[in-house]
């Protein structure tokens, strides 16, 4: 299992290496990667709702945008369809934790300098992930395309 290496994975991927128990090891890893995401952000909630909607409707428009691309890259060259779940879930997992890493690392300047209204940047940071998120993830299907 990868849980950086996300170009080796996606050249696994395109060779056809992974087995079930992996496809299945990733799913494992990437829900509770999920559930912990929920957890941790719930210590801390927002006060700003009106903030809080307009990243909601954000991150709705950037997950309909994303899965849209990522399926029609998919799609591309690979004609087993039920097969896109699998890919997105497993190069989703070191590209979470290559994210996470660099949000905690922003986390800690942000909270060295204290800026004054953070709300409004944790959730431009939140919604800027969410787009790089779907922007690996269609570079690596592409690279499994080729």
């Amino acid at each position: 299992m990868y849980f950086w290496n996300t170009r080796q994975l996606a050249e696994d991927i395109r060779s056809s290496k992974l087995s079930d128990n992996d496809w299945k090891n990733y799913y494992l890893a990437m829900s509770i990667l999920g559930t912990l995401v929920l957890y941790l952000t719930s210590l801390a909630p927002r006060a700003a709702t009106s903030d809080l909607f307009l990243e909601v409707i954000l991150m709705i428009w950037i997950l309909r945008f994303g899965i849209s691309v990522t399926f029609n890259t998919h799609k591309t060259n690979d004609k087993n369809v039920a097969g896109y779940i699998s890919k997105i879930v497993a190069l989703s997992l070191p590209l979470s934790i290559k994210f996470m890493a660099l949000s905690l690392g922003f986390g800690i300047i942000l909270g060295i300098v204290e800026a004054g209204n953070q709300e409004w940047l944790i959730g431009a940071v939140t919604v800027t992930i969410q787009a790089l998120l779907f922007w690996r993830l269609n570079i690596h299907l592409q690279a499994i395309n080729t």
